[in-house]
């Protein structure tokens, strides 16, 4: 499809970029996200013209320690809202502030800046779906709707479309949720799973599809993220019923106490430290809570609070400054 879209471009560390892409993914007209490694990063952009932008490398696999992340909307961007939320995310991370690219200041220093301009006529879906090639993680097979290569016959296969820069298996996060779903395989057979701030769905689609008879609950704050989830159930042939929107703790279509055997929460740690009591209360006892999006010294504080709802730590995994743990309820 090809259109005139608006640009959201910010530089961000590696370790970050996943991050960022998936948060603005509830902006208000998201389209998709694409990570540059730009020639020179320090070049000023005229942000009151069209522009094409040049690079010399494109995807998210190479090693560079920082990214032009450009993010496509349909419509023009509210600064003051895009620079709140930016902010809100930096704050977390104790990330310096963001502030919006004045080219009057003659500033050559690129980070913490928002660069907001409308861009020409492209075909930027194609684009950024060819940027995103298959993965291989334990025993599944991650790829896009453009790929056209069977996986072979010892993969699970899961289908996400590349448009959707978050929750395609690609970051550090996901990647350890997506081992330690294989490490449980081998020990234990959930029977309700829930897939909390579920994005793609692309956990509870692999939880699906590793343990056959098992019933999968998606919830996530975002609408959008939701709709993206049914889409992925669609594309991998699968049926679910139970995908809930929660915009409070209430969570009152799913909280039901002693209810699941396995639950993902692959998020943020400010909300993860705010969720132990709730999380508790909707898990059976000996089950398993897989929680991620963790900065690696954050792990400590997160296991100490989980121990004191009944939770023991059983593995982690950390993997470029990005933690994940396992942990088990004792009661």
């Amino acid at each position: 499809m090809v259109m005139d879209l608006w640009s959201i471009r910010i530089v961000v560390e590696d370790k970050f970029k996943e991050l960022f892409s998936e948060y603005f993914e509830s902006f208000d007209g998201y389209l998709s996200s694409s990570l540059f490694q730009d020639k020179d990063l320090s070049v000023r952009y005229n942000i009151s013209k069209s522009y094409n932008l040049k690079t010399n490398k494109l995807g998210e696999f190479h090693q560079n320690k920082y990214w032009l992340l450009e993010i496509l909307l349909n419509k023009k961007p509210n600064k003051k809202i895009i620079n709140t939320k930016l902010n809100f995310l930096a704050k977390q991370f104790k990330l310096n502030k963001f502030y919006d690219y004045n080219e009057k200041n003659n500033d050559k220093e690129f980070l913490n800046k928002i660069y907001i301009s409308k861009i020409i006529n492209k075909d930027w879906l194609k684009e950024n779906r060819s940027s995103f090639p298959s993965i291989n993680i334990d025993n599944f097979y991650i790829y896009g709707s453009h790929i056209k290569k069977e996986c072979s016959e010892n993969k699970i296969p899961i289908k996400i479309d590349a448009s959707f820069a978050f929750g395609t298996g690609s970051h550090e996060t996901t990647k350890s949720c997506l081992n330690f779903l294989t490490y449980l395989s081998k020990i234990y057979n959930p029977k309700s799973v829930l897939d909390y701030g579920c994005g793609t769905g692309i956990l509870g689609i692999a939880s699906k599809k590793i343990f056959k008879n098992n019933k999968i609950t998606f919830v996530d704050i975002d609408i959008n993220a939701l709709k993206l989830t049914k889409k992925n159930l669609s594309l991998n042939n699968i049926i679910s019923r139970e995908i809930f929107l929660s915009k409070s703790n209430t969570m009152k279509n799913f909280n039901k106490k002693k209810y699941y055997d396995l639950i993902f929460a692959n998020i943020l740690f400010g909300p993860l430290i705010s969720l132990a009591p709730r999380l508790k209360f909707i898990s059976k006892p000996n089950s398993f809570i897989i929680l991620s999006g963790l900065l690696s010294n954050q792990i400590t504080n997160i296991v100490n609070r989980y121990k004191m709802f009944g939770f023991k730590l059983k593995k982690k995994i950390i993997i470029n400054g990005w933690g994940t743990v396992i942990m088990k309820r004792q009661f």
